[in-house]
């Protein structure tokens, strides 16, 4: 028998493929054709579409909306992809789950992720600790705590702090950039310090988090 390979996202992760498959299957089966994901859904499956092997093709100009639709190709519905152009494409969940070469600009995307968590960590600690333990959810007003609670993002939304972050500071992406795959590392970092610090300075000036409640995350056997 194999060994399980995990799928690691920044916002939630899987022991094994089967386990993530289940879990975007449900969530696609939530929507009904030609709807459109609601936020906290959109950006989980925005980071798993950076495990898709042609990912920078499929995001393009950049991602407005991912919404479910009928693919005639498939004859199935699937995710779509609303661009900013205007311009609309489908992807399977399932390849993404399967990726194992993720882009350079999906690695770069991570190692920014992994640059801020322990900060973000750090924050959301504090906040609970100065509330006495439970803080409301944004969105609901349900209490929570730290374990029942997602730090999240609002606007702007990650991926735009990480686009504007490359632009203003006219970042050139390659791989000397980021750290290089190896056994048992699920996680891209920057090589540079310097460049990590800069990413967190850009983050620290722009970003605005909030406390939601927490996926509802399904139990694998």
């Amino acid at each position: 028998m194999g060994v399980a390979k995990p799928v690691v996202l920044p916002s939630i992760e899987f022991k094994k493929q089967g386990d993530a498959d289940s879990f975007f299957k449900a969530m696609l089966g939530r929507y009904d054709d030609d709807e459109y994901l609601n936020d906290a859904d959109e950006e989980i499956v925005y980071e798993l579409l950076q495990r898709h092997p042609d990912a920078e093709s499929k995001i393009g100009s950049g991602v407005v909306g991912i919404f479910r639709a009928h693919s005639i190709e498939h004859n199935s519905s699937c995710f779509h992809v609303h661009r900013i152009d205007g311009s609309k494409t489908d992807f399977s969940y399932k390849t993404c789950v399967k990726g194992k070469s993720p882009s350079l600009k999906s690695r770069f995307y991570e190692a920014c992720q992994r640059s801020i968590s322990t900060i973000v960590i750090a924050k959301k600690k504090s906040l609970f600790k100065s509330a006495g333990g439970e803080v409301a959810c944004y969105k609901t007003g349900v209490m929570t705590t730290f374990t029942t609670s997602d730090y999240r993002h609002i606007k702007p939304r990650f991926r735009d702090i990480v686009e504007t972050f490359i632009s203003s500071n006219a970042v050139v992406i390659s791989e000397d950039l980021l750290s290089a795959s190896a056994d048992m590392q699920y996680s891209t970092v920057f090589t540079d310090p310097e460049m990590a610090k800069l990413f967190v300075d850009h983050h620290e000036s722009v970003a605005e988090l909030r406390i939601f409640k927490r996926y509802e995350i399904p139990k694998f056997s």
